[in-house]
C-alpha cells in the first residue's frame, strides 16, 4: 500500500480535493477510529499507538488556551481517501498558511518511523503532494516560494511545476497551485469554485452576489480581496440546503452536487495530479530504510 501525503492550506481545499477524488477517480472515505487505520498512521501491533495518536496525544494541552486546544494544531491530520483498486491512500493534511518548519517535523518523524521497521508497516511508499492558491504571487511566484521553503528538507526542487512531480533523494514530491488559468497565473481555488456554485444554483448565485456587491462598503473585506468577495458570494448561496454553515460545509458532501465535480476540469485536473505519482518500484527503499 502507498499513501499521498496531501497538504492544503485550509479546510474547504481538502473538501474539494476529497470530492474530486471521488466524484472522477472513484475514491473512498476511509471511515475508521484512529486506532484501527493502516500502520504507521495508525497502529502496527494491538496495544501500540499509530503516528497520529502520538502526534495528537504530545500536545501540552495545559499550556494551550481553550480555544486553541479544542483544534488541532498544523499540519492536522483532516481524513484519508482511499483508491481502493490501486491501493493509494491520499491523507489530506490541513496547513493553514506558511507553517513549513512543522511540515518538515512531521515529514522527518515519518521516515523515522518507517525506517526503524522496514518492509512491516502497511504503508510501505509515500509521496508528498502540496496544494496552494496562487493569490497574486501568480504560479511561479508560488512555486518558487515552496522550492525555498522545502528544498533544505527535500533537496533540489527546481523539477516542480504546476501540477508536476519530481523524484527527490527522499520521496516523490509535487505541487499543484490553483490559478484563474492560462491567461491569467494569479487567484485561487475560489475563481473555480464560482462557475460550479452558479451552474448548481443560478438563482441563488445571483441573488447572493447582488446582495454582497450592493451591500459592501470599502472597508469590507469583501471589497479588498476577489477570493473573499466569492468565499462570502458561494457561502450565501449555499445556506439553503447548509443554513449557518461555512464554505467547507457548502461544498461537502450534503451542499454543492456531485455533478458540479464530475463536470470541473479544475476537479480534474487535480485529481490527475495526485494519480501520477512517479513512484519508485518496491525494491527500491526511501531514505533512510536499511535492509
Amino acid at each position: 500500500m502507498k499513501a499521498v501525503l496531501v497538504f492544503c492550506e485550509g479546510r474547504h481545499d481538502i473538501v474539494f480535493a476529497q470530492r474530486s477524488l471521488g466524484a472522477i477517480a472513484g475514491c473512498k472515505w476511509m471511515d475508521r477510529p484512529i486506532g484501527q487505520l493502516p500502520s504507521p498512521f495508525g497502529p502496527r501491533l494491538v496495544g501500540r499507538k499509530g503516528l497520529i495518536a502520538r502526534r495528537l496525544e504530545r500536545r501540552a494541552l495545559a499550556d494551550l488556551q481553550l480555544h486553541v486546544a479544542a483544534h488541532s494544531a498544523p499540519p492536522a491530520f483532516e481524513s484519508i481517501i482511499e483508491d481502493v483498486e490501486r491501493r493509494v491512500l491520499f491523507v489530506m493534511l490541513r496547513v493553514h498558511g506558511s507553517h513549513n518548519s512543522a511540515v518538515v517535523e512531521l515529514l522527518t518523524e515519518l521516515d523515522t518511523v518507517m525506517a526503524a521497521a522496514v518492509g512491516m508497516w502497511d504503508v510501505s511508499r509515500y509521496a508528498a503532494a502540496f496544494v496552494f492558491d496562487a493569490n497574486d504571487r501568480g504560479v511561479e511566484g508560488t512555486l518558487d516560494a515552496f522550492r525555498k521553503s522545502y528544498g533544505s528538507h527535500f533537496g533540489d526542487l527546481s523539477g516542480v511545476g504546476h501540477a508536476s512531480w519530481t523524484s527527490t533523494e527522499t520521496v516523490p514530491v509535487g505541487c499543484f497551485v490553483f490559478h484563474r488559468g492560462a491567461d491569467d497565473p494569479n487567484g485561487t481555488l475560489e475563481d473555480h469554485l464560482r462557475p460550479m456554485a452558479e451552474s448548481a444554483w443560478p438563482a441563488r448565485y445571483a441573488s447572493a452576489e447582488r446582495f454582497v456587491d450592493g451591500n459592501r462598503q470599502p472597508d469590507c473585506a469583501v471589497s479588498r480581496d476577489e477570493a473573499a468577495r466569492l468565499k462570502g458570494i458561494i457561502t450565501a448561496a449555499g445556506q439553503f440546503d447548509r443554513p449557518g454553515d461555512p464554505l467547507s460545509e457548502v461544498i461537502g458532501r450534503n451542499g454543492l452536487p456531485r455533478a458540479q465535480y464530475e463536470n470541473s476540469p479544475t476537479s480534474r485536473s487535480l485529481v490527475d495530479f495526485l494519480m501520477s505519482v512517479p513512484w519508485t518500484t518496491e525494491e527500491e527503499p526511501i531514505r533512510g530504510e536499511r535492509r
